[in-house]
């Protein structure tokens, strides 16, 4: 069982395998909001001014770009330095790998190594579409092979809390921005179908929901569904689950505790309080994250070596990489 007074080695260990978790999700999450808005920029009938690409890039953990221009939104999203980007998450995601490799079965490395390989020699810019389609089926098949390859212990587990917090972040900020964004314009059912492509939850919505897109049922089916892999409830559920089988039974850790309060809160909210107050709802999840991020260096991690916020990602519950 995992307990606190690991060793530093077998913390930096947990500390890699929650990373690889961590941006294996966040790049494919990049790569699936990036194609949905270029395809929702050409969709619509008005022209996108240089505020559609400002917002998208807030939207990607980009706050302080200025920059009006698809091209320079893609470049920067792609393979950009100085925030969050595919290439970025990618390579992050190998060095993670290849600081705990003998816990990984070598198909599951290797594929996370070609995928590094693919990103940085890719001549992406005249095919932008098959390059992202092939770093989100990557990540896909790595999923695959850590379900069917990897033993299910402590190892798999961090894996796993570093992938659903991400995506419970991800989602939440997804549909909270994209709600305020669009308090005057709730009827856009072109803006919140591209809010439930960007999820992967567009097909599930549909066999769901009947009567077109509304952003009452988004919010429902994206953030408090307990059932639907890409909603935020389900993904704290799972991150609770994986941290309950690191800390064993009889143990409730502290980010067991608030994981717990995290889950309840996604299982608690009202739909149309969440609709009228996006950013309080958002600014809730986050604080909680905050704690959580706190609990889990003092728990699993090694405080010294791990810091406690990531660029462009301030408020998740995640270390960086050393």
């Amino acid at each position: 069982m995992i307990r606190t007074e690991w060793t530093a080695m077998l913390s930096r260990a947990a500390t890699s395998l929650t990373l690889l978790g961590r941006h294996l999700e966040r790049a494919d999450h990049l790569a699936r909001i990036l194609g949905v808005h270029v395809a929702l920029s050409l969709d619509r009938t008005d022209e996108p001014g240089p505020d559609f690409w400002i917002r998208f890039m807030e939207l990607a953990g980009w706050p302080s770009v200025t920059t009006g221009r698809r091209d320079q939104a893609v470049e920067m999203i792609v393979g950009g330095t100085l925030g969050p980007s595919v290439r970025s998450s990618v390579d992050a995601a190998r060095s993670a790998a290849q600081a705990v490799r003998p816990s990984l079965p070598s198909e599951l490395y290797e594929q996370v190594n070609a995928l590094h390989w693919r990103v940085h020699e890719a001549a992406w810019q005249p095919d932008l579409y098959p390059f992202l389609s092939d770093v989100q089926l990557s990540i896909r098949l790595v999923d695959g092979l850590m379900e069917d390859t990897m033993s299910h212990d402590e190892p798999r587990d961090f894996v796993r809390l570093g992938k659903f917090l991400e995506r419970a972040g991800n989602v939440t900020g997804l549909v909270t921005r994209k709600s305020a964004e669009l308090a005057d314009a709730p009827e856009d059912a072109l803006e919140w179908t591209a809010v439930l492509k960007s999820c992967f939850a567009f097909e599930s919505y549909q066999a769901r929901y009947s009567g077109g897109v509304t952003p009452e049922h988004v919010i429902e089916c994206l953030l408090l569904d307990a059932t639907l892999p890409r909603s935020a409830r389900f993904s704290a559920g799972e991150a609770l689950m994986a941290v309950s089988r690191i800390d064993g039974p009889g143990r409730r850790s502290r980010p067991r505790r608030l994981l717990t309060r995290l889950e309840s809160v996604f299982e608690q909210a009202d739909t149309r309080l969440v609709d009228e107050n996006p950013r309080d709802f958002e600014a809730q999840c986050r604080d909680l994250l905050r704690q959580l991020e706190v609990a889990m260096r003092e728990a699993y991690f090694h405080p010294s070596k791990v810091p406690a916020s990531v660029m462009g990602d301030e408020g998740r519950a995640m270390p960086q990489q050393q």
